[in-house]
């Protein structure tokens, strides 16, 4: 899968995705991002960050997100249980 197809299929799931230096910012209705999502989020940062920028991206609002807290606490507890978290 290309970093553009997986950014596609998660805007359309409801992800709205950001650059933000170098940081990759991105928010999802609850549910929407799966372990399998975020390990190809990680795989396809460098690519995913240059898209990105060359849109000149702003977040998209949608209605229900996880929050930032939720988030952060998913990707580190996968990236900590080497994808076998939840």
């Amino acid at each position: 899968m290309s970093a553009q197809t997986l950014l596609d299929g998660l805007q359309r799931r409801g992800a709205s995705f950001r650059a933000n230096g170098d940081w990759l910012r991105w928010r999802a209705p609850v549910g929407v991002m799966t372990d399998a999502d975020l390990s190809a989020i990680r795989e396809h940062k460098p690519k995913l960050m240059a898209i990105l920028k060359e849109r000149g991206a702003e977040i998209i609002q949608f209605g229900a997100y996880l929050s930032r807290r939720e988030a952060e606490r998913r990707a580190r507890n996968e990236q900590h249980n080497g994808g076998n978290a939840a």
